[in-house]
């Protein structure tokens, strides 16, 4: 039995392939199968209290699993879980996913683990209670941070590849390290050409198309993956503004934040994604964390709380 489970674990490292696979981790050479699963029901011959769990899991629930590693508790994980600390240090101060508060319970500051409930802005409004899994391949994949291909389960086949539509300064150490955690991970070794907001749209649908409206007004909602000066000549935008970098949503002392992340379709690389040029595009990621954060909606800044800062990232944008 020993024999042929070691045999069965190099035949799938073997399939999974080498780690030069986009998603950096828990793929080939990073991929260890003693970290998530049990040979048996046991851990050192020791019953698992409460198990055995589905497929051999060493925690009850595929949340719990992932969590038990990025909760902070390893430090060389990436921490998605609130209060987040390890990137404190880092010029960017946060994660570019944010963070969880509360797993297993609502709360509208970031995407809700594990409980049951309709996906917003989707035309098919399916419930659904969201795991880890629910974005991301748990054994891997080609994918950027291995994001699913299709994450909305509609048949899509998403590309979203490190060097290509994420570029990044820094990969994660192998084996990994905290400072080279802290380094890959944080927001500001990641730059952006394309592909996020398709991704999102696989299952938020809704956003799917950029609704277009009668001029001066161009579109009936806020477009995404459309450049600022796409529309040359209208006062809806103020690309000038944006490239500056200063005055009205960039001043920090007059409730201003960091720049907010763009997408820069024509970036050679990691260094050219992060300057920013009038071609630039918004989208999903530019207002929202991923995972979730401090505001309302998972905003980046505090939109519907109110305060000094409600419009600073509008008027990064639109200067008005």
């Amino acid at each position: 039995m020993l024999v042929r489970h070691s045999l069965l674990i190099s035949v799938f490292l073997f399939i999974a392939g080498d780690s030069a696979y986009a998603g950096n981790w828990h793929i080939g050479a990073t991929s260890h199968c003693n970290d998530c699963h049990l040979q048996h029901s046991t851990e050192e011959g020791v019953e698992l209290p409460g198990g055995p769990y589905s497929y051999l899991l060493v925690k009850s629930s595929v949340n719990e699993l992932c969590l038990s590693c990025h909760d902070g508790s390893d430090p060389t994980a990436p921490d998605v879980s609130h209060p987040v600390e390890m990137y404190s240090g880092t010029l960017s101060g946060e994660s570019a996913a944010g963070f969880f508060r509360d797993g297993g319970l609502y709360d509208s500051h970031n995407h809700t683990l594990g409980i049951t409930m309709l996906t917003p802005l989707q035309s098919a409004a399916k419930s659904n209670s969201l795991t880890c899994a629910s974005c991301h391949a748990v054994h891997g994949n080609s994918n950027y941070r291995n994001l699913l291909h299709d994450p909305g389960g509609v048949g899509d086949s998403l590309i979203i590849e490190e060097g290509k539509e994420v570029l990044t300064g820094r990969l994660p150490d192998i084996p990994p390290t905290v400072a080279g955690s802290i380094a890959a991970y944080e927001r500001g070794n990641i730059g952006y050409r394309s592909g996020l907001s398709e991704w999102c749209v696989g299952c938020h649908d809704i956003l799917r198309i950029n609704e277009s409206s009668v001029p001066p007004a161009h579109f009936n909602g806020h477009p995404d993956r459309v450049a600022m000066n796409q529309f040359v000549g209208d006062q809806h935008a103020d690309p000038q503004h944006w490239i500056t970098g200063t005055g009205d949503g960039f001043d920090l002392t007059a409730g201003g934040i960091r720049r907010v992340p763009f997408e820069s379709p024509l970036a050679t690389g990691f260094a050219a994604s992060l300057l920013p040029s009038s071609g630039d595009r918004v989208f999903c990621g530019s207002c929202h964390k991923a995972h979730g954060g401090n505001y309302a909606s998972s905003f980046l800044w505090p939109f519907k709380e109110g305060g000094a800062s409600f419009n600073s990232g509008c008027q990064q944008c639109h200067n008005k």
